[in-house]
């Protein structure tokens, strides 16, 4: 009888289990237990607003640089095809030069004995009519203003001439050099004389 009471006391006393706290506060405990770096709980950072000053020198800056290497190119580009235009120019007149170089060489090698004057001169003038036309061809024109009005922007004048006769006062006289100009380029004025006439002398 007395065994049996024993039991049930010992039994009595053992421990309850102990269930998941699902109160409220329990609930709020473990939220609050959770570990910092949710996605939701990272705060993102403060972007710069539109139109910052430092960015906008930034890209100014930025810009700046990319246009002066982009002008410096350009500029050496520019420098290099000008230089190569010139000297495909230059090689064009010098291949055209050199044949009448040619032509001058076998005049000049002609004997003497076997030519008559008339010869000599008929070769020197096929001579010169083709460098005059090597000459036109690069764009080269003479200024020659026999009996035009004087201009001391194309011509030179070496002397005056008087004349008697008023119309003809300021006109070129005679041509002693021709000039040349290429295009609105003057390469040489021409050197004349000028009429010039005196009315106290009529």
């Amino acid at each position: 009888m007395v065994k049996r009471d024993k039991r049930r006391d010992t039994k009595s006393e053992e421990p309850a289990e102990v269930g998941p706290d699902t109160s409220d506060a329990a609930v709020g405990d473990a939220e609050e237990a959770e570990t910092p770096g949710h996605v939701d709980e990272v705060a993102a950072p403060r972007a710069r607003e539109e139109g910052h000053p430092a960015d906008e020198l930034a890209a100014l800056h930025d810009r700046y640089l990319r246009l002066a290497a982009e002008f410096d190119n350009f500029r050496r580009r520019t420098r290099r095809e000008l230089g190569e235009a010139g000297e495909g120019a230059r090689a064009g007149l010098a291949s055209k030069l050199l044949e009448v170089m040619d032509d001058l060489q076998r005049v000049a090698e002609t004997p003497i004995d076997g030519a008559t004057r008339e010869t000599l001169h008929e070769g020197i003038g096929l001579v010169a009519r083709k460098f005059a036309k090597v000459l036109a061809d690069n764009g080269v024109e003479q200024v020659n203003p026999a009996g035009e009005r004087f201009d001391p922007t194309l011509h030179d004048a070496l002397m005056m001439t008087p004349t008697d006769d008023p119309e003809q006062d300021e006109l070129v006289s005679h041509v002693v050099l021709v000039g040349y100009r290429l295009g609105d380029r003057l390469l040489r004025p021409a050197r004349v004389t000028v009429f010039r006439h005196d009315e106290e002398d009529t």
